[in-house]
């Protein structure tokens, strides 16, 4: 009896054991199998996320480009004098780029003369070229052919705005009526012709030149004419400084020889002459001014001007230059701005308004020299001007675009683009 219940507790425990033994082979086995599950499914989350962060990748790239891609290309219309002086060239290369970077085409337009009548026929080339919008510069149509150039646009349905002269309300009460009920008005550039002609004459008397000569605008030109003058009579005011004489006649003025002749004639009348102020046809003018002044060895007579002439430069190194104001060729890409918002279907304002266009003003030799060394660099680039619109930057509003206006400046354009 005792044999066969020790036979029966052996064979009990060898099942027992043999049970043990299944159940860890087979633990084991089912572990190592759901492991491998673990780790293929680990990899393929893995490989998933990897290729989720390459889609990613590509759709943010995608949409970024995207952003380019989907801006709407179209014509912008602009006039071309084709002339090579200090101001129409700047003009003319910062426009041209700001358009390309925009996704627009450039489209010109040649007048065959300086007359209102002659822009307006350049106006019409433009019209019937398509263009979707034009940047006008007021000073070549003036009050007589303003109204006809904004006609012209309000029937071709382009886009339009003025640089160069007025502010809205400048432009006469009848004109000033259809702009403004017009969604394809997108307003004025300006500039404060008097504030620059005030800064020119507060330099002057730094230097100590009270006793000026002044090379002024034709009285046709009556807008620029008066605000300038204005300027310089306050400043005569303020600081006690005189005129002596004027030089106005067109003839005299475009010319290297008419200037040169007029200080000639100044300094023979007025001996005690400290310094002549520019405020107009400066390009023209001044190298004859300069050739003069130095061939009499007048150290001490100094020259403030509006508009910079070529060369420069050298008139600042010789000491007779000593302020200038210029450089004010941004408007028509301020306008190229506003039209590429509308035409991406974000204006930026409903109503065309004013906006004060600045001058680039230099009011020390040095600084001519620095600004010489980069004048013919692009205001600004591509991707400051894509970030001004809407489609490309959601920020970017009416207000920042004012302030955009405002801040262009020496020191602005030093700032964005020659930091250290």
């Amino acid at each position: 009896m005792k044999k066969v219940l020790a036979i029966l507790l052996t064979v009990t425990m060898i099942l027992s054991l043999t049970a043990c033994g299944g159940t860890d082979t087979g633990t084991g086995s089912a572990g190592n199998s759901t492991e491998s599950d673990e780790e293929k499914v680990a990899q393929e989350d893995a490989a998933e996320d990897t290729q989720s962060g390459e889609d990613n990748g590509q759709e943010s790239s995608a949409a970024e480009d995207g952003a380019d891609a989907t801006l709407k290309s179209f014509k912008m219309g602009y006039f071309d004098t084709g002339s090579q002086d200090g101001t129409s060239v700047p003009l003319r290369n910062n426009l041209v780029a700001a358009i390309e970077s925009l996704g627009a085409t450039p489209v010109a337009a040649q007048p065959a003369g300086n007359t209102p009548d002659d822009y307006l026929d350049a106006l019409d080339t433009l019209i019937s070229q398509g263009v979707d919008g034009i940047a006008l510069p007021w000073v070549s149509f003036m009050f007589a052919g303003t109204p006809a150039a904004v006609k012209k646009c309000e029937d071709a349905g382009v886009y339009y705005g003025f640089y160069w002269g007025v502010d809205c309300e400048t432009l006469g009460e009848d004109t000033l009526a259809i702009c403004q009920d017009s969604p394809k008005f997108l307003g004025c550039f300006y500039q404060q012709e008097n504030d620059a002609a005030y800064a020119a004459m507060s330099t002057l008397h730094d230097y100590g030149c009270d006793k000026l000569g002044y090379i002024g605008l034709a009285a046709s030109n009556e807008m620029q004419e008066n605000s300038r003058d204005d300027g310089v009579q306050k400043a005569c005011e303020d600081f006690g400084m005189e005129i002596l004489v004027e030089q106005r006649d067109q003839n005299v003025t475009m010319t290297a020889e008419g200037g040169a002749t007029t200080v000639e004639n100044f300094l023979t009348a007025y001996p005690e002459m400290e310094g002549i102020v520019i405020a107009g046809n400066t390009q023209f003018v001044m190298p004859g001014v300069a050739q003069a002044i130095a061939s009499k060895g007048l150290t001490d007579f100094k020259v403030a001007c509006i508009d910079f002439p070529d060369d420069m430069e050298s008139y600042a190194k010789e000491g007779v230059l000593v302020y200038d104001a210029g450089a004010h060729i941004t408007g028509p890409v301020y306008l190229t701005i506003l039209v590429a918002n509308a035409m991406n279907g974000t204006p930026l304002t409903d109503k065309g308004r004013s906006y004060n266009q600045q001058y680039i003003k230099l009011t020390s030799s040095e600084e001519i020299e620095q600004w010489v060394a980069i004048e013919d660099e692009i205001v600004y680039n591509t991707d400051e001007l894509r970030q001004c619109l809407q489609i490309v930057n959601p920020d970017f509003d009416v207000d920042a675009f004012n302030e955009l206006v405002l801040n262009y400046s020496y020191s602005d354009i030093m700032a964005r683009h020659h930091a250290e």
